[in-house]
């Protein structure tokens, strides 16, 4: 599922850049390429799982969703008042909004293990986690496209959304790092790819020039 996605980013930007007349330069296009790259090598060295019952850590949970959840909104929330922030609001709310859909995800995750034990195992405070981020994101989300540019907005959410499930998943769920140590060490690879990736994707910041006085 991970080399699925990874591989929308690519076709995010040809599409964006043939049919809807967005430029994209040569560090936007690495910073694309990189991170798809590395999101497909970690899919692709994930190693079987074998059969054993999938379980979670609810401490881990606890801790990732509360952290991710206050940074990102802490990060929407200054962004908007910050005078140096502001420049790249769009972008920054790209992020948020991508974390906090990993939010969401963790806890629909959880949710999926706990319905086995019935219905009523709904009525949960992760139930609301996953409302609460949800509503966030979307709107973050939406702010950020309004006022950054699109492309690099929608890559940096979903940079944001796929880092924030794959650490959910090492750190609650217990998934695999890898079988081996040339899977462990690729999937390491391809985690500093993908943030190699994302931090090229936004364009450099160029200060602005000062109108001349009349």
């Amino acid at each position: 599922m991970q080399a699925v996605l990874s591989a929308g980013l690519v076709f995010l930007a040809v599409i964006a850049e043939r049919f809807f007349g967005f430029a994209l330069g040569r560090r936007q296009w690495t910073g694309v390429i990189i991170t798809t790259a590395g999101l497909a090598l970690i899919a692709l060295t994930l190693g079987p799982r074998g059969d054993a019952v999938p379980g979670y850590a609810l401490a881990a949970l606890i801790a990732v969703e509360c952290t991710v959840f206050a940074l990102a909104t802490g990060l929407a929330v200054i962004s908007n008042y910050q005078g140096t922030l502001r420049a790249r609001q769009g972008l920054f709310l790209g992020a948020a909004s991508g974390a906090l859909f990993g939010v969401s995800d963790i806890a629909l995750k959880f949710l999926t293990h706990a319905v086995q034990g019935g219905v009523l195992e709904l009525i949960s405070p992760w139930t609301f986690a996953a409302l609460a981020a949800s509503v966030v994101a979307f709107y973050a989300s939406a702010r950020g496209l309004q006022i950054g540019p699109g492309v690099e907005v929608i890559a940096l959410t979903a940079v944001a959304a796929n880092l924030t499930a794959i650490i959910g998943g090492i750190l609650v769920f217990r998934d695999p790092v890898g079988t081996g140590p040339v899977a462990i060490t690729g999937r390491m690879i391809a985690f500093a790819l993908v943030v190699a990736g994302a931090a090229l994707i936004p364009a450099p910041l160029r200060a602005a020039r000062r109108p001349a006085h009349e």
